[in-house]
């Protein structure tokens, strides 16, 4: 994703993706089981209804969905299906992973991650290459989290081809596994949007970050950690993650659930402090300036 600026992130564009989800996970028939929202269009689902005065999410411009992979000698069949309903409901390969589709004069693009330690991470993974099936997805580190640690949310709107309002279930990145992709994301690319998303999730977050610390301290992937722990000594790759996942309950993300409360306060007593925020919120999304 490139550097962006606030203002081109709207609720007509992130509407928009929001329709072509809809659109995509009612065609796509099973596979709708083994993909998983994750990018800019999830913080609205892994936040649900926004605290006081918080301010809405900016939005996206695309729909980013991890795929779980087939298990080893699964037939590529399930991958030219999946090929095949893409093409039916309009959208054109751009490449392997990405693909679009004029919505409104408007192009919508789709892009498939994935986490495998077939390719290096940054390349293109293609699991039934040479089978017939050219459908591919971008390795991206921590998406294999996505896939095991998720939450279900109903969607409805309406579908891009005139068929009317439609209801899906979309399986989102829960707060945990959506905050070690963007920590990772962020890492490799240094897109401010990745920080935005990150800290605008651990902020709005039930009652703020320590709810989604204890939000994390009770996904499944913990509860699979403590499991393997009771059978086995943890693997040195586990114990690194979990001093990843107490990262929300640090004493800085703390002082930010107060200037979250704060802030709330102040939009209430005053119009010029509303601005301010409003100001703040577009500066940590693009890196533009503010003045104090």
């Amino acid at each position: 994703m490139s550097k962006r600026h606030h203002s081109d992130y709207d609720e007509f564009t992130t509407a928009r993706c929001e329709r072509v989800l809809v659109t995509l996970l009612g065609d796509i028939g099973p596979w709708s089981q083994r993909v998983y929202l994750a990018g800019g269009l999830a913080p609205r689902y892994i936040v649900g209804n926004l605290p006081e005065g918080a301010r809405p999410h900016v939005g996206t411009t695309d729909v980013d969905l991890v795929i779980g992979l087939a298990v080893e000698g699964e037939s590529s069949e399930a991958y030219r299906t999946l090929e095949n309903n893409l093409k039916k409901a309009g959208f054109k390969a751009e490449s392997s992973f990405r693909w679009s589709k004029n919505v409104e004069g408007m192009t919508a693009i789709v892009e498939f991650l994935c986490e495998t330690d077939q390719v290096e991470p940054g390349k293109i993974f293609k699991p039934k290459e040479g089978t017939g099936s050219g459908l591919g997805a971008f390795n991206v580190r921590g998406a294999r989290l996505v896939t095991r640690d998720y939450v279900e949310r109903e969607i409805e709107a309406d579908r891009l081809d005139d068929g009317g309002r439609s209801k899906v279930i979309v399986r989102v990145a829960n707060i945990l596994s959506y905050t070690v992709l963007k920590i990772l994301a962020f890492q490799d690319r240094h897109e401010n949007k990745d920080s935005y998303d990150l800290i605008y999730c651990l902020l709005n977050f039930g009652e703020g970050p320590e709810e989604a610390g204890r939000s994390a301290a009770h996904s499944a992937i913990e509860t699979m950690r403590r499991s393997r722990t009771r059978c086995a000594s943890s693997p040195r790759g586990s114990r690194t993650l979990i001093r990843t996942v107490r990262t929300p309950t640090a004493p800085s993300l703390q002082k930010q659930a107060t200037t979250r409360r704060q802030r709330a306060s102040a939009r209430r007593r005053s119009p010029s402090s509303a601005t301010f925020w409003q100001q703040r919120d577009e500066q940590l999304c693009c890196g533009g300036q503010v003045s104090n």
